[in-house]
């Protein structure tokens, strides 16, 4: 069937089943597609206290939302090696009195297993997701880590991460795919001038090969972060095997969250064995200033005075 004129087909088409085991509009929903490797539970948190625990005993990437306050609707990601018993520990907490909704994505067989790993690889990037668009707003809990996957099975995670995205969107959850045409509602304080400075410097570039001007630089934050960086020509490069520090403070500008998420889309961060609150960049980066780039590597608002320059003339030689 076709309802739009010179409508171009974007990509594979799917077919979702939203079934409603209790009835109603609002009340319990399962969002299924017979082509993915995931589903999607919808519940409100008033009937969490009455869940079959051993229906949800399983690994599973969750998100809670509320009621909107100030504007933002708030939404909580999370990850669990067991659903059931994470959803108590949820209950028992008075800080998640907040939450009205939850939304479980988990796997749909035992033949395609769907790990605690397969969980956390969904959280990293649905967090990722969620903060690049800005329709609602994410809740800190722990950082989300990007789990080591087996080379051989990361396009069976990317495939279930699509899946989950799309599943979610279709359970009412716009959290991670703007409505086309929607502006997003980004929650950022107030452009300083350093800020908007920022968004009118010029692009980023990934994958640089320009010679140092001459100095170094070296950046120290939150006392795990280390970078190394260098002038060249009117840019400022972040050289590879530095530093990327995974979580992104409410602070930090709409340019800034941009173009974090275009580094991880970029797949130039690679996961640092024990590491869970930083990444590794894999190649030189080209940023339009100090400022913007270590705002890039540090997810936070702040300035150029991060970077301290290097004395050469005092690092160690060895005498072979």
């Amino acid at each position: 069937m076709s309802y739009f004129k010179d409508k171009p087909l974007i990509s594979t088409r799917t077919t979702s089943h939203v079934h409603r085991p209790y009835g109603g509009v609002a009340d319990v929903r399962e969002i299924i597609d017979r082509a993915a490797h995931v589903k999607v539970l919808v519940f409100p948190m008033s009937l969490a206290s009455r869940l079959v625990a051993s229906e949800l005993a399983c690994p599973a990437f969750y998100a809670m939302t509320g009621d909107a306050a100030d504007g933002n609707v708030p939404i909580y990601l999370g990850e669990t090696n067991c659903f059931s018993r994470r959803l108590g520990e949820h209950l028992a907490d008075p800080q998640k009195a907040w939450a009205r909704l939850m939304v479980v994505v988990r796997g749909t067989s035992k033949e395609v297993r769907f790990t605690k790993e397969t969980a956390a690889y969904l959280q990293f990037w649905l967090t990722l997701a969620a903060d690049r668009c800005g329709v609602m707003k994410v809740v800190a809990g722990c950082p989300p880590r990007m789990p080591e996957i087996d080379p051989l099975e990361m396009p069976l995670h990317e495939r279930m991460l699509e899946d989950a995205k799309r599943l979610l969107f279709d359970a009412g959850l716009t959290a991670f795919e703007p409505v086309p045409g929607g502006m997003p509602q980004v929650d950022a304080p107030a452009l300083l001038p350093e800020v908007a400075d920022d968004a009118e410097s010029g692009p980023m570039e990934i994958d640089v090969h320009l010679p140092p001007g001459g100095a170094e630089f070296e950046l120290r934050y939150d006392e795990t972060i280390w970078a190394r960086g260098y002038p060249a020509n009117d840019r400022f490069v972040v050289a590879s095997g530095s530093d990327f520090r995974i979580a992104t403070n409410p602070s930090a500008s709409p340019v800034t969250r941009a173009r974090r998420a275009a580094l991880f889309e970029a797949g130039v961060l690679t996961p640092i064995p024990g590491a869970v609150d930083r990444m590794r960049i894999t190649v030189d980066i080209a940023f339009p200033s100090m400022a913007t780039a270590a705002k890039a590597v540090c997810g936070a608002h702040v300035d150029s005075s991060k970077w301290r320059p290097v004395d050469l003339t005092q690092r160690p030689v060895m005498q072979l």
